[in-house]
């Protein structure tokens, strides 16, 4: 994988380190405007350091691979021209060093230039307007539960907003940079927070009309705030497991149901179990549903990649064609059996494959009065009643909340007839083991 792919690691480290960057020079490029603190080797390797990266970030960016009709392509001219026109000129400018060229080059004193000052301080926190992107990219990569990237996103604004609110108030103040720190900083962002959060306590009050005005100016700024973090917040906590939300309310109308028809509670409760079961597998949606929207090609790479190694166990498909084997797994079925459910019974008609991929169940004889084998998760049982009339030998029950996939005998046959070669054979082998099964079961008859 390349070293610019979007899912490479590197590509994914890198644009961690470029958000750290961005929400570092978004706090420190404004407060050392307002705040006389002293800016020693550390503080300006730190900027000579963002600098660095957000020039590695624009080489990045244009080596980068785009998608274009379905594929990626690499320093395609067409890309790089796109670039240049959109997002390279806020990358130039968070990237150029303006106060190093100007007092390095130009030899300019820039505690004689305030307003050029400010506008040097501020240029890097342009960078800002890539951090959607940048969440978007990490969000894809690390997959996390619906509504965290926006709950990350709305953060992050909150937090910035604050603390350019605060920096704005200190710089309104007028104060000298004996007086302007750490202490009055913090009273600030105090102000800031009750003002965005719409509280004002009125304990920080404005005093010149420059500060009138920029108190009235936040104050919508806050009211905007306010309103679009409650909407968000609402939004993101509905939206964080929609698909249990759903599946809570259809287990209560459908315990109202039951509790109104009277039914007694030991089924109610095997209901409440099933849904808490599904909801802890996170099994509620419909797989078929779920992927209808999917190209045709995509719907398969999916249920092979799930289904295709569960067939595979099966004897007699071993040896298949791959393409036999692809189409069976469109055909197979999920099921969910609770405690103590019977699958089938012994001298049931058999017509279904049954594999086990999750819990176990206990085959039963003697009347279902003795357990003559369990079976794990992995094992399948129930393919003679493809291939044969056999009735089922057996009881199976599940021990526990068991969850299988079933192949019927007429999907299994509707697919076969496609593959004559593969069916001729198989039905030739499967003779001899019919044969077989019936010779053993008159033996066993003999003997008695």
């Amino acid at each position: 994988m390349s070293l610019f792919h979007p899912d490479s690691r590197m590509r994914i480290l890198w644009d961690i380190v470029i958000f750290v960057c961005i929400l570092y020079a978004s706090v420190e490029s404004p407060l050392r405007i307002v705040l006389s603190y002293e800016q020693g080797f550390a503080v300006n390797g730190l900027y000579i350091l963002v600098d660095f990266l957000y020039f590695g970030d624009i080489l990045f960016y244009i080596f980068s691979p785009e998608f274009v009709k379905g594929k990626r392509v690499y320093i395609r001219r067409e890309n790089i021209l796109r670039y240049l026109k959109t997002w390279f000129f806020f990358d130039f400018i968070a990237a150029f060093p303006f106060e190093l060229a100007a007092q390095k080059i130009l030899g300019m004193d820039l505690s004689y230039h305030p307003y050029l000052f400010l506008f040097f301080g501020i240029t890097r926190i342009v960078k800002v307007v890539r951090v959607p992107a940048i969440l978007h990219r990490l969000n894809l990569a690390f997959k996390p539960a619906p509504g965290v990237l926006r709950l990350v996103l709305l953060g992050f604004w909150i937090s910035v907003v604050a603390h350019w609110c605060a920096v704005g108030w200190l710089y309104m103040d007028e104060l000298d940079s004996a007086k302007t720190g750490w202490d009055e900083y913090v009273k600030a962002l105090y102000w800031s927070v009750m003002t965005l959060a719409t509280v004002g306590y009125g304990d920080v009050l404005p005093v010149t009309t420059n500060q009138r005005i920029y108190v009235i100016l936040v104050m919508m700024l806050g009211a905007a705030v306010y309103a679009t973090v409650i909407g968000n917040i609402a939004s993101i906590l509905g939206n964080l497991d929609l698909v249990r939300a759903a599946q809570l309310k259809r287990m209560s109308q459908v315990d109202s149901y039951l509790k109104a028809r009277n039914l007694p509670y030991f089924i109610r409760r095997k209901i409440r179990d099933y849904y808490m079961y599904i909801m802890e597998r996170g099994l509620g949606e419909n797989e078929k549903e779920l992927l209808s929207d999917l190209p045709l090609s995509l719907q398969r790479e999916v249920k092979i990649h799930l289904h295709r190694e569960l067939l595979e166990k099966v004897p007699f498909l071993k040896g298949a064609e791959a393409a036999l084997v692809t189409t069976l797994v469109f055909s197979l079925k999920h099921h969910i059996f609770l405690p103590g459910d019977i699958l089938f019974r012994k001298g049931d008609i058999g017509d279904n494959l049954y594999i086990l991929t999750e819990g176990s169940v206990e085959i039963l004889s003697k009347n279902d009065s003795e357990v003559i084998a369990v079976l794990s998760e992995g094992k399948f049982f129930g393919e003679l009643a493809l291939v044969t009339e056999e009735r089922r030998s057996a009881t199976v029950r599940s021990v526990g909340i068991s969850e299988l996939y079933t192949l019927s005998k007429e999907d299994f046959f509707n697919v076969l007839n496609l593959y004559p070669g593969f069916r001729d054979a198989m039905q030739a082998s499967l003779k001899t083991l019919g044969i077989q099964i019936r010779s053993k079961k008159s033996s066993k008859g003999s003997s008695k």
